[in-house]
């Protein structure tokens, strides 16, 4: 009896300093794969970045002001504005004692504008393209009339029809909306180390905007990328 306790006593013991030593390695490569997520949450409310997301968050709002302007017929239901800063390492740094060195932390800013509109989309299109206050591409926009232009049956299921600029813009565009059960969303993200969501006109989801006004379409901003730490 007193042999098989001694046997147990020992095993724990092997145990708990296996255990040690896992504590250990998970420190150290956590330390090695650069800064926490509660140091990156600090370095996103700093000063230095406070003000970078200040000055990009007055270049993107002075743009969709000159789309509510430029575009007459236009009424928002909404006006929303994501920062987001997100950890971009996932959590495979915890264990890798050498990890690459790469970004840790991206932050960025969009903004959606979200409007309904009982015309078809087709017709939606022309008159956003009238309105003259966005470059479109020619490729998407040949693609949509290409796409509405068929049968609803022959139609690609995998193709979601929107209009998109150039992404070497310091301020991409799209248009998208609800299209055949599918609805349009803004993609916000779930999983950021810290964010902040802005609305103007309506703090209603895009849910209950639909369920208020038919179909949705969202003017979506993206004012890229203006902070990066590594």
């Amino acid at each position: 009896m007193r042999k098989i306790a001694r046997t147990v006593k020992g095993a724990a013991k092997k145990l708990w300093s296996l255990l040690f030593v896992c504590l250990v390695l998970a420190v150290s490569a956590c330390s090695a794969g650069g800064p926490s997520k509660r140091e990156l949450r600090k370095i996103a409310t700093s000063t230095e970045v406070q003000k970078l997301r200040d000055q990009t968050k007055r270049t993107l709002h002075d743009r969709v002001r000159e789309i509510e302007s430029g575009v007459p017929w236009l009424r928002p239901l909404s006006v929303v504005t994501a920062d987001t800063c997100s950890d971009t390492r996932g959590n495979s740094h915890l264990f890798d004692p050498n990890p690459p060195k790469k970004q840790s932390m991206i932050c960025g800013i969009n903004a959606y504008i979200i409007f309904s509109s009982k015309k078809r989309p087709v017709q939606v299109v022309k008159d956003v393209r009238s309105a003259g206050v966005t470059e479109w591409t020619q490729s998407s926009i040949d693609d949509i009339f290409d796409y509405y232009g068929k049968n609803k049956e022959t139609r690609s299921s995998g193709y979601r029809p929107s209009l998109s600029t150039s992404y070497e813009l310091s301020i991409s565009e799209s248009l998208s909306w609800d299209d055949r059960g599918r609805p349009a969303s803004m993609h916000l993200s779930k999983k950021s180390l810290w964010s902040e969501i802005t609305r103007r006109y309506s703090n209603k989801s895009i849910e209950e905007l639909r369920e208020d006004h038919g179909t949705i379409y969202i003017w979506t901003l993206h004012g890229g990328n203006y902070f990066k730490a590594t």
